[in-house]
């Protein structure tokens, strides 16, 4: 029994230690992958250097320990509109900066005529409401606008369109309990600065919002700064602390610097926003050349784009000279056909005609030669009568008077008659033909014997 103890403990000992060594790995694979996400890569052409903003930001981490999962950065050089995020897709709670899309839904009903300045909602202007929320961050003026839209899934859904994210990249957070990531508020920021007459006043209460604080506790004398901060504290003791701005550097930028339960916050996010500011600065040097190469791009692009229509266009017309071309091989083809069926039908029909008249002729001949050979049967049938006849009359001493036979040839084809005068049989002419001759005593038709019967 105690054996079966020992063994079983064993067993266990070994599952554990196994079991353990995929998870570490996981593990291990799962930090690597966020490590590598941390940084959202820019486009191509950008005048954004991926690597230059990633290190910036990462030196900064390092040097105030801070885990890069508490913190999330977006950045936009409104002089191209190229963005770069540091964590970008976290989701985090937003505290305040969700009253800067609120607000916006409100603004542009006023840009569409349904709303002005001196509306009154629930008692107080709109552009006191107003500056309550953004310049003040008033919650409970907050709650009567998020009533005012149709509730907060109605107003957080219509909200979507400030920014360009696709549906499916959406948290289901981002509706049931108003959760942001730092690439939603920073697109919903670009949306206000480049379209800015379709949200009135929205900018200008931002402008004087949080003064002395945020990114304005060092950039305040320097530029104008229309920020939106957001700080809360949740059930678990998470601190969210955020502040999102519009920079207006000689080309504006735009921050957005998200934090989960981080000290010093508002220090971070002010030296973050000069860190950006300063590379803001050194884009606007670059910003020339750039736009000449991206020029110069544009213009090679077209070129080739141009060249690749050209070929296209000469494939097309290439093909269709091939196509043009089979098809009049083909008609070649069936033309030679059609001549060629034309042609054995002519013969196959001269063929059966001439094939036609040869039985003819064969016909025509059979025929006459039965009928020749009739003919001459005949002929030697009445020679042959003719010669009984003669023999006949040879051996009778009557016929003996000067009778000959007729010559075989007073018989020149078949039925014809010897040309015997009419009246005898042997050819002498009658007194009505004027022979001369008379009659002899008992002329007449003979009998068998050879006796003659007397005429009456």
């Amino acid at each position: 029994m105690g054996k079966t103890f020992r063994f079983l403990a064993v067993l266990l000992l070994l599952s554990l230690l196994f079991t353990g060594v995929p998870a570490y790995a996981t593990q291990e694979d799962t930090e690597e992958t966020e490590k590598i996400n941390y940084s959202s890569g820019v486009e191509e052409n950008s005048i954004l250097d991926n690597t230059v903003l990633t290190s910036k930001v990462e030196s900064f981490l390092q040097e105030w320990d801070i885990d890069p999962q508490q913190i999330s950065v977006g950045y936009c050089y409104t002089a191209t509109g190229d963005s770069w995020y540091y964590n970008g897709e976290e989701w985090f709670y937003p505290a305040s900066m969700y009253k800067v899309p609120l607000m916006m839904l409100v603004a542009e009903k006023e840009y569409n005529g349904e709303l002005t300045q001196d509306t009154e909602i629930s008692g107080e202007k709109l552009s006191r409401v107003e500056e309550l929320i953004l310049t003040y961050s008033n919650n409970d003026w907050a709650h009567v606008i998020r009533n005012y839209l149709g509730g907060d899934a109605a107003w957080r859904e219509e909200a979507k369109k400030f920014a360009q994210l696709k549906e499916e990249d959406y948290d289901p957070d981002y509706l049931d309990y108003c959760y942001f990531n730092n690439m939603y508020m920073t697109q919903v920021m670009e949306t206000l600065y480049f379209d800015k007459e379709r949200f009135p006043n929205v900018i200008e209460c931002l402008l004087a919002a949080e003064p002395g604080e945020y990114y304005k506790s060092t950039l305040e004398d320097k530029y104008e700064i229309a920020q939106k901060y957001g700080s809360f504290q949740d059930s678990r003791g998470v601190w969210f602390n955020h502040c999102s701005a519009i920079i207006y550097t000689p080309n504006p930028c735009i921050v957005t610097v998200m934090t989960s339960n981080v000290t010093k916050y508002e220090t971070i996010i002010s030296k973050l926003g000069d860190i950006l500011v300063d590379y803001t600065l050194q884009l606007d040097t670059q910003l020339e050349s750039h736009r000449q190469q991206l020029e110069e791009a544009a213009a090679e692009e077209q070129r080739l784009q141009e060249e690749a229509a050209a070929e296209a266009q000469r494939q097309r017309e290439e093909q269709q000279r091939q196509e043009e071309e089979q098809q009049r091989q083909l008609e070649e083809q069936q033309a030679a056909e059609a001549k060629a069926q034309r042609r054995k039908e002519i013969v196959g029909t001269v063929l059966k005609v001439g094939g036609a008249l040869v039985v003819l002729a064969a016909v025509i001949l059979a025929v006459r030669a039965v009928l020749v050979s009739k003919w001459k049967k005949a002929r030697r049938e009445k020679e042959r009568r003719l010669a009984q006849r003669a023999r006949r009359r040879g051996d009778n001493p009557e016929y003996r008077r000067g009778d000959a036979a007729p010559a075989p040839e007073e018989y020149d084809r078949p039925g014809q008659e010897k040309n015997v005068p009419q009246g005898t049989e042997d050819g002498t002419e009658s007194p009505a033909g004027q022979s001369g001759r008379k009659p002899e005593k008992g002329s007449g038709s003979r009998d068998r014997r050879g006796k003659y019967t007397p005429r009456h």
